[in-house]
C-alpha cells in the first residue's frame, strides 16, 4: 500500500513538471523563432521483490517478482521543427528556412538562435535585441545604416557591394543544444559546428513560434485530469492507512 502511495506521488510530480513545460510553451506562443519543449518520462528501475524468512522455505528466499516505484522525467526534448513566417518589411528582420541557426557573439561565447529580430546599433553594426553582435564570416557585420540587403545565401550588401556574409551554424545532433535563456542555445556537448547546406535567409521576415496553442491546451486538460485522478488515488490510500492504524490497532 505504501508503494502505491509513492507511485501515485511520483506520477503527480511528473505531471506538475509537464504542466510547467506546457505553460512555458503557451507563454512563448508569440516569441519569434521559439521552439517548444517536450518532457520525456520513464519508469524507475525495476526492483526484484523477495520473500524473506518464509517458514515453508527454511534459510532461503523466494522471488515474488519485479516492481518499480513509479515514473520520473528522463529528459527535456526541444522540438526544432520548422514553423511559419511573418512578413515585417524591416530590413534588419531575418528568418531562416531550413535547419540552422544565426550565431551571436556574447560574453559567454558563441550562442545560437532562430530569432532574427535584429537591429542596427549606433555604431552601425547588426545586433540582437539584447545587444549581442551578429556574427559574420568576416567578423561583426557593419552595415552603417538601415539601407542594406541580405540575399538568400546570407551575403550582406551595402550600396551594392558585399561587405560580409552571415555566419550560419548547423549541428548533426540537435539534442546536444541546451536553452540558455532569451531564445538562445549553447553547444552543450561541444560537437562540431558545420555550415548548413539546406538553408535560405529571408530578409524582411520573422520566423513564428512552432507552438500550437490548441494542441498545448488539449494536453494541459489531459494533464489536469490525470493529476486529479492521482490525487483521488492518494486520498483513498491515505484513508485506508488511517483506517488500518485506527481500527486494526485496536484488535
Amino acid at each position: 500500500m505504501i508503494r502505491s502511495f509513492y507511485i501515485a506521488a511520483t506520477a503527480m510530480a511528473t505531471q506538475a513538471q509537464r504542466m510547467d513545460a506546457l505553460a512555458n510553451n503557451i507563454t512563448n506562443v508569440d516569441t519569434t523563432g521559439y521552439k517548444k519543449d517536450m518532457l520525456v518520462s520513464r519508469s524507475f528501475s525495476d526492483v526484484l521483490m523477495e520473500r524473506l524468512n518464509d517458514p515453508y522455505v527454511i534459510s532461503a528466499t523466494k522471488q515474488i517478482g519485479l516492481q518499480n516505484n513509479g515514473i520520473h522525467i528522463d529528459e527535456i526534448v526541444t522540438d526544432f521543427s520548422q514553423s511559419g513566417f511573418d512578413e515585417t518589411a524591416r530590413l534588419s528582420d531575418l528568418a531562416l528556412e531550413g535547419s540552422g541557426f544565426f550565431v551571436l557573439e556574447t560574453p559567454d561565447g558563441p550562442r545560437y538562435t532562430r530569432d532574427g529580430n535584429f537591429f542596427v546599433n549606433a555604431d552601425g553594426y547588426l545586433v540582437s535585441a539584447d545587444g549581442y553582435y551578429v556574427s559574420g564570416t568576416r567578423g561583426r557585420i557593419h552595415v552603417g545604416a538601415d539601407d542594406f540587403s541580405v540575399n538568400r545565401s546570407g551575403d550582406v550588401s551595402v550600396n551594392g557591394q558585399v561587405v560580409n556574409t552571415l555566419r550560419l551554424a548547423a549541428f548533426d545532433d540537435l539534442t546536444g543544444l541546451r536553452k540558455d535563456g532569451n531564445n538562445l542555445y549553447y553547444n552543450y556537448t561541444n560537437q562540431a559546428v558545420r555550415t548548413p547546406d539546406d538553408i535560405e535567409v529571408k530578409q524582411g521576415y520573422l520566423e513564428t513560434s512552432n507552438v500550437d496553442t490548441a494542441e498545448e491546451m488539449v494536453r494541459m486538460m489531459e494533464l489536469t485530469r490525470s493529476f486529479s485522478f492521482n490525487q483521488r488515488v492518494l486520498s483513498m490510500i491515505d484513508q485506508s492507512l488511517e483506517k488500518s492504524v485506527s481500527e486494526v490497532g485496536r484488535i
